[in-house]
């Protein structure tokens, strides 16, 4: 992979910012913007979050460089690998409506498919590669094929990829030594590892002691809960951004809630659907950075996006959901 020595946190921030801030002038009189702005607000006791505007997407730092980034990104596994003509469509239409609602991260991987090719051409047809925030992994045995996958992830995605992630561990003392290289040579802004399944934890919380992690990955959910007990503390403690898979248990929670009416007690953190029920759960714990709901609906990403607005649940709502859920 070339040098890249331009995109240093700072300079690539600093030129989202002002894309933001330019975009978000001229969204100002869409229907969603307008029934988002009285509901828009901020919380001034989190220290990792800034001030926003009425109507944009709370925001949280990436501890290791002070960058700001929006609190719902968007997944890829199941939803970008295709090749049917109206689900690309669908995506065209999803990836510029992330964009225009405040998304930054989209989280991918060479293992999803053909994610990563649909990713890239899309992102340059829509023209907002520059808007993005590029997540992609290497899950691979052995350094130089870790090396030829990730130069093949750059040339899919383009450039920059802002973070990269080792997968599921494959390799992982192999790959790391590889990142942290590339990380200290300019050739990726950020660097980390990704899991999903609640049986890993034990093997990532040994990682995230051992290893200076810029993100760390891994599921949580108001059904599945488990990273509450030591991975978030410990994200906070180390100074390392979390990403959340899998809000929904791979739908379950969407299985759950069928038919189910929204608790009345929800309109207290403006939530006005079961996803953004789920997702806001998740965003109420300050140690997460973003989670990626994975979508080619545009609707469906109209409601997930809408999470990352207005108020978010306490501890003590966090546990009256849970609490709901439990009993369905």
């Amino acid at each position: 992979m070339n040098r890249i020595s331009s995109q240093s946190p700072q300079n690539v921030a600093r030129r989202r910012l002002m894309k933001y801030v330019a975009a978000g002038a001229g969204l100002a009189l869409l229907p969603w913007r307008r029934a988002l702005a009285d509901s828009a607000t901020h919380d001034t006791a989190n220290s990792r979050e800034h001030e926003a505007a009425p109507a944009r997407m709370r925001v949280r730092t990436i501890p290791t460089s002070g960058e700001a980034l929006a609190l719902v990104g968007l997944g890829s596994s199941g939803a970008f690998s295709t090749r049917s003509d109206a689900t690309l469509a669908d995506l065209r239409t999803v990836m510029k409506e992330f964009v225009a609602m405040g998304g930054q991260m989209i989280d991918t991987s060479p293992t999803y498919g053909n994610a990563e090719i649909n990713i890239g051409r899309i992102a340059i047809q829509t023209g907002v590669r520059d808007e993005l925030f590029m997540a992609t992994k290497v899950h691979i045995h052995g350094e130089r094929a870790g090396i030829e996958q990730m130069e093949q992830s750059e040339k899919r995605l383009g450039k920059p990829i802002d973070l990269m992630q080792i997968h599921n561990f494959i390799d992982a003392d192999t790959q790391w030594a590889t990142l942290e290289k590339m990380k200290a040579e300019g050739q990726v802004r950020y660097i980390g590892m990704t899991h999903y399944l609640t049986s890993a934890f034990e093997e990532l919380e040994r990682h995230m002691k051992v290893k200076k992690l810029d993100f760390v990955q891994f599921n949580y959910s108001v059904m599945t809960p488990d990273a509450q007990q030591r991975l978030l503390p410990l994200a906070a403690d180390r100074g390392i951004a979390v990403i959340v898979n899998r809000a929904f248990d791979d739908g379950r929670f969407f299985a759950r809630v069928k038919g189910k009416p929204l608790p009345g007690y929800a309109a207290e953190f403006d939530c006005h659907s079961w996803a953004q029920f789920a997702l806001k759960y998740v965003l109420a714990d300050a140690a997460v950075n973003t989670v990626i709901p994975a979508t080619s609906n545009p609707e469906h990403l109209r409601d997930n996006m809408r999470a990352g607005y207005g108020a978010l649940p306490d501890r003590a709502m966090q546990k009256r959901m849970r609490a709901t859920i439990a009993q369905y």
